[in-house]
């Protein structure tokens, strides 16, 4: 079988999803990130800040999830316009992410490895 320059790329199609929250059922179209896109979400969940002679991580998670609801939900039912995806209710919020690629997935897919929970 040959390969074909389309084996090498992202999916440019969105897997349709239906989440279960507390304010009823939320269909979510949910693309995945390009390699690209993977390098720019963790630039958004991690900087590290120089405090004298010391290098400590900054941790963003709120900077990772927007990216990633900016980039990665292509659309929704009912129809939730992209700007106000960052204001969704904390419950609704913690059940989409189930359907989302998660930082220890992309950590992960990263380095190679296993998806592992974060300390």
């Amino acid at each position: 079988m040959a390969l074909k320059a389309s084996d090498f790329l992202a999916g440019k199609s969105a897997e349709r999803h239906e989440v279960e929250t507390p304010a009823g059922v939320l269909v979510v179209y949910v693309k995945p990130m390009t390699w690209i896109q993977q390098q720019e979400a963790i630039s958004k969940f991690v900087d590290f800040v120089i405090e004298g002679e010391d290098m400590k991580p900054r941790i963003d998670f709120g900077g990772y999830w927007q990216y990633v609801l900016r980039n990665c939900i292509t659309d929704t039912e009912p129809k939730i316009e992209k700007k106000d995806l960052v204001n969704l209710s904390p419950e609704v919020g913690a059940s989409l992410v189930e359907v989302l690629p998660g930082i220890d997935s992309l950590i992960a897919t990263m380095t190679g490895g296993e998806p592992r929970p974060l300390e």
